[in-house]
């Protein structure tokens, strides 16, 4: 009797994922042209920057790279007490432009922890229309700032960009699948005016909603800013999308294992604290294909293994149209079916949840936090 409610459960969640398929195709809300916006407004880039020496230098050199008028442009990079080299990156570009400010970050300033502690006291100093902000990990696309600034001139005041993983072997392959397939789904309730969350790394505000949500000092100590920022904007009812473009973000992948199940641990944290009823629906939704890799050991009957194998392949091939779909969307890029991604994603998620029960604590940039 369990295995039967199980597989009507599992056939449940894989109806409404199909259900997601469906609706991005048909409600696919597109974002605002660039040709649309005929003056550019003046924006500040928040970077918090801990031991990205790395990272930063093709980031910053990414930035001025951009398609924007650059006196409408302002770059501030908190260095958050950094123990290697990025200050000496930061240095250089500031004797190359004075478009790039580097501000001194105080530890745990007004109770703050973790990015929005560097982020609040980069707003501070901000003096833009509107405040993008990026992780120092990330490289931009040309156009990827004119992209989120037309979109906020149509009337957002929080934007949350398109991100993608730079894909250099088959495991950073595997973060990029799990990212924008995510962000699939993201795309969809947003569309639907659900916004569900913003992308911290690659993510813009108005000032004027900054201010209004009283900044990171009133969302007080987090260590899931973005999450915190979107909840906070609907308590003012602002609005907020999510838009999937080719103006993008490129964030690096995650080098290890341990890397990538310790960045999750962080979400789930934030999810299980700030929303715990869609955490529990997240976490079945996510770990389904381990879920029903075990109940396999359990199935003696045939017709039930059998309906179990069916599912199976149905989730997998859901997971693999969501990537068809996405990649459709950024013009047509060629689309390779995968068995074992999904597989993969899901066990490591099943890992950061194992993770995450056992030592609750979890860190950002070698800090932990409780």
């Amino acid at each position: 009797m369990i295995a039967e409610v199980l597989l009507v459960v599992f056939g449940l969640l894989l109806l409404s994922e199909l259900a997601l398929i469906w609706q991005f195709k048909r409600g696919f809300i597109k974002s605002a042209k660039i040709d649309s916006v005929q003056n550019w407004p003046k924006v500040s880039v928040l970077i918090a920057a801990r031991n990205e020496d790395e990272n930063l230098e093709a980031c910053l050199a990414a930035i001025f790279q951009l398609d924007y008028p650059k006196d409408q442009l302002q770059i501030l990079v908190g260095n958050d007490q950094s123990t290697d080299g990025t200050q000496s990156i930061i240095d250089v570009w500031i004797n190359r432009s004075n478009l790039i400010k580097s501000v001194p970050i105080q530890p745990k300033r007004n109770g703050l922890i973790a990015k929005s502690n560097v982020l609040a006291q980069l707003a501070a100093k901000a003096e833009g229309e509107f405040f993008i902000i990026l992780d120092a990990d990330a490289m931009v696309t040309q156009d990827w700032l004119k992209t989120m600034v037309a979109q906020a001139m149509q009337g957002f005041d929080l934007v949350s960009g398109y991100t993608a993983v730079n894909s250099e072997n088959y495991f950073s392959a595997v973060q990029k699948m799990d990212w924008q397939n995510s962000i699939h789904s993201l795309k969809v309730f947003s569309d639907k005016g659900h916004t569900l969350t913003a992308l911290g790394n690659n993510m813009l505000i108005s000032n004027k909603a900054y201010q209004t949500i009283g900044g990171f000092e009133r969302l007080g100590p987090t260590k899931v800013e973005d999450l915190k920022l979107l909840l906070a904007s609907k308590e003012f009812s602002l609005n907020a999308c999510q838009i999937i473009e080719n103006g993008a973000a490129i964030t690096a992948p995650m080098k290890t294992v341990l890397g990538f199940i310790n960045q999750r641990k962080r979400w789930l944290s934030g999810l299980l604290n700030y929303r715990t009823l869609s955490a529990i629906g997240f976490i079945i939704y996510r770990l389904m294909l381990v879920e029903m890799l075990v109940m396999m050991l359990f199935l003696s009957k045939p017709i039930l293994l059998g309906g179990l194998i069916f599912l199976m392949l149905v989730k997998v091939a859901i997971e693999n149209v969501k990537q068809h779909q996405v990649k459709w969307v950024l013009g047509g890029a060629t689309f390779k079916f995968s068995l074992f991604k999904p597989f993969i994603i899901s066990l490591l998620d099943t890992f950061a949840l194992i993770a995450l029960v056992l030592n609750p604590k979890v860190s950002w940039k070698e800090r932990k936090f409780r």
